[in-house]
């Protein structure tokens, strides 16, 4: 056993050895996520040429399913791998930028929506930061400053040599602009203005592509979530149902789009309250539904607040939407309908299951396969990507039959580019304990057997690996 003892204490110094020699041979990635980036979109206009280029050269999803249809939710997922009813865990561990961090890389945050901010009332808005080393963000998220095409090219250059400087240790870029969701929520999916944004996003991923593909840059481009139109069919007023100072005295805290409201209440008489006053609303116009139900959908179940009742989730039904402000504008509405939302004509929903609620999934790159058109993918299935091409993870994290998001990947250049640097990713393990003990300990593994991912603290049953007896000394 002192032997095995010496040759794990080799293996570590030949692994951070290793690591320090091999920064910058580590995958390169950037990772462009566009707002509102219905799945559709690429292919509702003509002349978008370096759209269809892009998916000649590279791999592409015939779409993502969101996680409950929000920025917020589908953001958090992309970058911890977790579906939304665990976003609010206490023990949230690091994202995908942090674990980058850990093994020596460096990733650049540009726009980001939620990294930067501070823990607050908000359960979905807390992201870990890195222990060994941070992320550097280049631009904080702005709610309200939104990030335009324009903006964003000025910055990109600058962003890919950060990538191909071989002293800058940056692996990982990922940026977010606020686009096509802006142009689409004050003009609808019709007008000529989303076809000039579209024309103009396409001339970007033009010049994203004469930048990286040179350089050996894997790329990926998506969305946080679809979009849906208001048509000015027939609003529901929500803060005539319920007075908006007596929601704000009832709850915890409640966000909502024009097509979804979610609400957290304060007590269970509170949750009542709230209830009875929902119910009021006729039937064929809203959907309620609570973590509490049996048989509840996991895309439709959200984050619990410790000693708290469960969230309140309001769907509007087809023909209607959620208005949240008095005065409406009839100039953006169709025969001078004054039921439409002010300045607004169009907005995601919260629920995952409107087929306008998809986004598109774009990727290529040395690793990825090229003309390759991958069955759809959900959101949390980009982290388990992401994790691969990175070289965080030896092992595809599959889901079983339904999901195959690694049938993107070229798995013959992944395992050539990753091999080295498994081992030289020892620091990956969060921590390694010494305990004294008088007697051998003999694990028998007959009966489950698993394969533990020692960064997620989680394990799943992986039945091909060979059985095998560990005795520690």
């Amino acid at each position: 056993m002192a032997s095995v003892k010496y040759l794990f204490y080799i293996l570590l110094l030949y692994g951070t050895i290793s690591l320090t020699l091999t920064t910058k041979r580590r995958p390169l990635v950037f990772v462009l996520c566009l707002k509102g980036f219905r799945w559709d979109l690429p292919y509702s206009y003509s002349h978008l040429p370096h759209f269809r280029r892009l998916a000649t050269i590279g791999s592409r999803a015939l779409w993502v399913e969101s996680e409950f249809g929000g920025s917020q939710t589908n953001i958090l997922s992309l970058m911890s791998g977790l579906h939304v009813e665990h976003h609010g865990r206490r023990n949230f561990f690091e994202t995908i930028p942090v674990i980058n961090e850990h093994v020596g890389g460096h990733t650049r945050l540009f726009h980001w929506p939620w990294f930067d901010r501070q823990r607050n009332q908000s359960i979905h808005e807390y992201l870990r930061s890195g222990r060994k080393g941070q992320p550097e963000i280049i631009e904080t998220y702005l709610n309200h400053g939104r990030m335009s095409l324009q903006r964003f090219i000025k910055y990109l250059t600058s962003m890919i040599n950060s990538l191909i400087n071989d002293n800058d240790r940056t692996n990982l870029v990922m940026s977010f602009i606020d686009e096509p969701f802006t142009t689409l929520i004050r003009h609808g999916i019709q007008s000529d203005s989303i076809r000039r944004t579209m024309l103009n996003i396409d001339r970007l991923i033009g010049r994203l592509l004469s930048l990286t593909i040179k350089k050996n840059i894997n790329v990926i481009i998506l969305g946080d979530h679809g979009i849906e139109h208001i048509d000015c069919r027939r609003a529901i007023n929500l803060y005539s149902i319920i007075n908006q100072r007596q929601l704000n005295l009832y709850t915890d805290q409640y966000s909502g789009s024009s097509f979804s409201v979610v609400v957290y209440p304060k007590s269970d008489f509170t949750r009542q309250v709230l209830l009875n006053q929902f119910k009021k609303i006729p039937n064929e116009q809203i959907q309620i539904y609570s973590n509490d139900q049996n048989r509840l959908s996991p895309k439709l179940r959200l984050p619990s607040i410790i000693n708290k009742p469960s969230p309140i989730i309001i769907f509007a039904k087809e023909k209607f939407y959620f208005s949240y402000n008095t005065e409406q504008n009839p100039t953006n509405c169709h025969k001078n309908n004054k039921n439409c939302q002010q300045s607004t004509i169009a907005d995601h929903s919260d629920d995952p299951h409107h087929l306008s609620m998809r986004t598109a999934f774009f990727a290529y790159g040395p690793l990825f396969k090229k003309g390759h058109i991958n069955e759809p993918v959900l959101m949390t299935d980009v982290y388990a990507l992401l994790r691969q091409i990175l070289c965080l993870s030896p092992f595809p994290l599959s889901r079983g039959n339904s999901f195959h998001i690694h049938n993107m990947l070229d798995l013959t250049s992944l395992s050539n580019t990753c091999a080295h640097l498994y081992l030289s990713s020892l620091n990956m393990i969060k921590s390694v304990s010494i305990q004294s003990n008088n007697q051998n300990n003999t694990i028998n593994n007959d009966l489950t057997l698993v394969r533990i991912n020692i960064t997620e603290k989680y394990q799943i049953p992986y039945n091909q690996l060979i059985k095998m007896r560990i005795t520690i000394n």
